[in-house]
């Protein structure tokens, strides 16, 4: 699942100036541009830049480029992009940090079936060596 400005593959959608409270359970790709607090569950859950969530997140992958404070218990994958900005309890088997994310929290990162599939990665440009 990626980022683009081609919304084609999300079903649900809540809109930049939206404020929705609740629980709320997807069961198709949701993309949360405006603001959104409760009980969050789904399969594929984006945050966008410029969207603030304060939840309790259940889901199979969740990408962050926006705000979100609260806890996120992922299946699969979080990946923070360089937009995020992130207060919470991470749970996940991967992890994912582009360079520039903002991560204040915990995260546990339980196998996901073998222990060796627990990863941490952190996306940064490394500077090229001179000869």
């Amino acid at each position: 699942m990626a980022l683009s400005s081609d919304d084609g593959g999300f079903e649900s959608r809540i809109g930049k100036g939206a404020r929705i409270a609740g629980t709320l359970n997807f069961r198709a790709p949701v993309k949360i541009e405006g603001e959104a607090e409760g009980d969050i569950t789904g399969d594929e859950i984006v945050i966008a830049e410029g969207a603030v969530v304060t939840a309790k997140i259940t889901a199979t992958r969740l990408i962050v480029a926006g705000r979100l404070s609260g806890e996120a218990t992922v299946r699969e994958k979080i990946e923070l992009t360089a937009s995020a900005r992130v207060q919470c309890r991470l749970t996940t088997p991967s992890l994912v940090l582009r360079e520039g994310a903002q991560f204040e929290g915990d995260c546990k990162m339980p196998p996901a079936g073998k222990p060796a599939q627990a990863s941490v990665s952190v996306a940064a440009q490394q500077p090229a060596l001179s000869p």
